[in-house]
């Protein structure tokens, strides 16, 4: 997981920002090049929240393979990756072409329709929902082991 999460940093750190990083130097820092890797620099945010999502299910695993028990990791783990694929995808979706046309850099739209950026909101959400009934079964569980 460690290796996956690298490589993806990585792409993702070539993909936005080699070429306006390269346009920026070439141009002498002009305002268009500033504004194109400013644009790059807001659509990179829901990516590192997706790539944040990804380090924290390699915390789970870490802690599975560590021998803890299910419950408090994987609700720990449910929350925060539900929390951030909703976020990155609610970003994604509503503001980046926004603050991208604010910034000079006009995508031609305001908000982006991306059905994988709604899918991936929607498992987000799922994950928060999920990560509830765990909690629930949890307390449900440690109150019979009480009364037991």
């Amino acid at each position: 997981m460690t290796a996956l999460w690298s490589v993806s940093l990585i792409l993702v750190l070539l993909e936005r920002f080699s070429a306006a990083t390269l346009r920026l130097a070439g141009s002498g820092f002009s305002g268009e090049a500033i504004r194109g890797f400013a644009c790059q620099a807001v659509a990179a945010v829901p990516e590192g929240l997706f790539l944040l999502a990804l380090w924290w299910v390699r915390e789970a695993l870490a802690a599975f393979a560590r021998g803890e028990l299910f419950a408090a990791p994987m609700t720990r783990m449910l929350d925060r990756v539900g929390i951030v694929l909703a976020c990155g995808s609610a970003i994604r979706i509503l503001l980046v072409p926004g603050l991208c046309r604010l910034l000079g850099y006009d995508p031609g739209y305001w908000i982006a329709f991306d059905a994988a950026g709604i899918v991936l909101g929607a498992i987000g959400l799922s994950f928060r929902a999920i990560a509830g009934v765990l909690r629930h079964a949890a307390e449900i569980e440690s109150e019979l082991d009480g009364i037991f």
